[in-house]
């Protein structure tokens, strides 16, 4: 467990079965912290209009590969039902709203919007920060095709970055149809194009040469491809990769380029975003824009995202399609990495001493506030419930009988009113008193 998340647990462990390899226990600061991150994001995406979709953990292992690539159906958990039919843990949230929106909510309005948050599961070694089950929060937009489509859900991917707290992130946009657009060029063979999508995925240069002298490239075929690596940054590379292009295929995709820049500009998250038309990465089913989003300290994407014109129509009308999804377990390292306050996880205030109804009244009064407070039952003496507030980290313990109410702040005595006594505790926790 990472330093900020570490939590003191006794060495000894009693007799029990492990868990699985690749999934993890989520409890005190870490499930606080995924759990904060969840609810700040839901409340940027409704913000933004988005609402949201609760998929079902599995559904038809069929239904699930719809669009993807071999890595992706290889990674799902598979496992059938009792009637023999394939079954499978949903592998990520984009196929259940192309599903819900195409066999469904076809004949309702569009544009429709949809965020979720939740967990995903793939059959991968667990790596980079994200375990076999791990939690995604994201948006969809359904039925827009424009330009404007595309920024809306860069900008949003931008808020979202800011709403957590994540400093100085970069986004790298690339455009799957550009790539496309070469490949009709190129007309390779399915097995000639997973290799070259396999060396631009590594950027590999000495690779993509000997593919150039395997495949007897020449001209604008071989300057083209080669050139390609180097369409990166954030200064001249549409014209670069204007002078490249090699049909209208091509061309057309540096135009939506241009409109999603030129929009972005308007939401002021132009500087933000980094161009790479090497980008080829991801799943099958994007037709246009892709995008990650990486933050210093954390060596993979936090954010990644695309169009994906063709997915909806697998399962009913035809609808164009953005979205991005962020992994949430990658933001908890990226708090760490950028020395981001943990979360408070523990109560704030531990009562014990004499149970009754007016001190049970003053609980509610300070939970009505908002104030976390726990109730130890079992000490006859205020000092056992200091030693339990120490070890729980709770700044506050208030002591009731009947012939006085003590509390301590942060190890300070202090006396209170034996009648509502839960305004000065509650001035003690917003600051207010001292």
């Amino acid at each position: 467990m990472s330093d900020w998340r570490r939590q003191t647990v006794s060495n000894h462990r009693p007799p029990g079965r492990p868990l699985p390899h690749g999934v993890i226990d989520r409890f005190w600061q870490e499930a606080a912290a995924l759990r904060e991150a969840e609810s700040v994001l839901r409340e940027v995406y409704r913000r933004w209009g988005y609402t949201e979709y609760i998929p079902p953990t599995f559904e038809y292992a069929e239904t699930l590969s719809t669009g993807t690539g071999a890595p992706l159906q290889e990674q799902m958990y598979r496992f059938f039902d009792r009637d023999g039919k394939v079954l499978a843990l949903r592998p990520d949230m984009t196929i259940p709203t192309a599903r819900l929106v195409g066999s469904k909510l076809f004949d309702q309005p569009f544009p429709q919007r949809y965020f979720y948050t939740g967990p995903v599961f793939r059959y991968q070694e667990p790596v980079a920060g994200m375990p076999r089950e791990f939690y995604q929060a994201g948006v969809e937009l359904l039925g827009a095709a424009d330009p404007e489509a595309d920024a809306e859900v860069l900008a949003l991917a931008v808020a979202s970055l800011q709403t957590l707290g994540l400093a100085r992130f970069r986004l790298v946009l690339g455009q799957m149809a550009f790539f496309r657009g070469l490949l009709e060029s190129l007309q390779l063979d399915p097995a000639d194009a997973a290799v070259l999508h396999s060396a631009l995925d590594r950027k590999s240069a000495p690779e993509l040469q000997e593919l150039v002298s395997r495949w007897g490239l020449r001209g604008r075929l071989r300057e083209a491809l080669l050139t390609l690596p180097q369409l990166h940054g954030t200064q001249g590379v549409l014209a670069a990769a204007t002078k490249v292009a090699l049909n209208d295929t091509m061309r057309s995709a540096l135009e939506n380029l241009r409109a999603v820049e030129r929009v972005a500009a308007l939401y002021g998250i132009k500087e933000m975003i980094t161009l790479d038309l090497a980008e080829v990465r991801g799943m099958e089913y994007y037709t246009g824009i892709t995008f990650e989003g990486f933050v210093p300290g954390l060596g993979v994407a936090v954010l990644s995202g695309g169009r994906y014109d063709h997915l909806v129509g697998a399962f009913g009308r035809p609808q164009p399609a953005v979205g991005f999804a962020i992994t949430l377990d990658r933001v908890l390292r990226a708090w760490e990495a950028q020395g981001t306050q943990p979360v408070v996880w523990s109560p704030q205030v531990v009562v014990g001493g004499e149970l009754t109804r007016k001190t049970l009244t003053e609980v509610r009064r300070l939970r009505e506030a908002g104030v976390r407070v726990v109730c130890y039952y079992e000490a006859e003496q205020a000092e056992v419930v200091r030693s339990y507030a120490m070890a729980w980290h709770i700044p506050g313990v208030v002591w009731c009988d009947r012939e006085a109410v003590l509390a301590w702040w942060e190890g300070h005595a202090r006396a209170l009113p034996s009648e509502a006594w839960a305004d000065e505790v509650m001035g003690w926790v917003c600051g207010t008193s001292r």
